[in-house]
């Protein structure tokens, strides 16, 4: 399967452009990747190229797996979808772009986050179950219609608010890291090739890993795994 690069081209013109050269593709596993306890999953559609490492939760209403949300909720997680306008106090209408619409389905459960001027979270709020979402009304934006409010007007741009897929069962942020992706995924972005995710196998336990290799990976992570971290090394026990 290939894993789509820009490889540093831009346009159609001929071009050489040299990139730094590296030793490839960083290791996932320092023990033996064949004593660890691996799963065969399913990613959710729409996320576009997750890399190997990248930590991952349960969509709560389908299984399916999607990016674990870290507690910087104004990070570059690939998991959110961050709002091009205010969500209006006391509605649930969100309006993300086309292409982040497409990390979402009717019935997942929405999550809220907004901060304070680009702080770490301050506020969550749980949308609901998603009833519709609309691309076709605008050219330029998606709307997404959940069913639970927002109970203030700080759901704004300026303080980085965005949604993701409910996965989790703990209170407030509603993600929990469950497993860590082995290798690189595609999973689609957009109309024509968010709808069918991609198959994968994860990471439970027993293996010794590369901390430098994580994606998305924070303290609560690593408690959600029961797992320690040794010098740069992360022990899934």
């Amino acid at each position: 399967m290939a894993i789509r690069s820009s490889a540093g081209l831009h346009g159609a013109t001929p071009q050489m452009n040299r990139m730094p050269e590296t030793a490839g593709t960083r290791p996932l596993f320092h023990s033996v990747r064949d004593i660890a306890l691996i799963l065969d999953k399913t990613l959710q559609g729409g996320y576009g190229v997750l890399k190997i490492g990248t930590i991952l939760a349960e969509n709560s209403v389908t299984g399916l797996l999607v990016p674990y949300m870290t507690d910087d909720h104004d990070d570059d997680n690939v998991g959110r979808a961050f709002v091009v306008s205010t969500i209006t106090n006391g509605t649930h209408v969100v309006n993300v772009t086309l292409a982040d619409s497409y990390k979402f389905q009717v019935g997942d459960h929405l999550m809220a986050v907004r901060g304070t001027g680009g702080s770490p979270a301050t506020e969550y709020t749980n949308m609901g179950a998603i009833a519709s979402i609309d691309r076709t009304t605008y050219p330029n934006f998606a709307v997404i219609t959940a069913t639970s409010n927002v109970g203030n007007a700080n759901y704004t741009v300026a303080n980085a608010t965005n949604v993701f897929v409910k996965s989790g069962a703990v209170a407030t942020k509603y993600s929990t890291a469950k497993y860590i992706l082995d290798k690189d995924v595609d999973t689609g972005e957009g109309e024509y090739t968010a709808a069918y995710g991609g198959n994968t196998s994860v990471v439970l336990s027993n293996a010794v890993l590369y901390l430098a290799t994580l994606v998305g990976y924070d303290a609560s992570a690593l408690s959600n795994l029961g797992a320690v971290e040794d010098g740069r090394f992360l022990i899934l026990k």
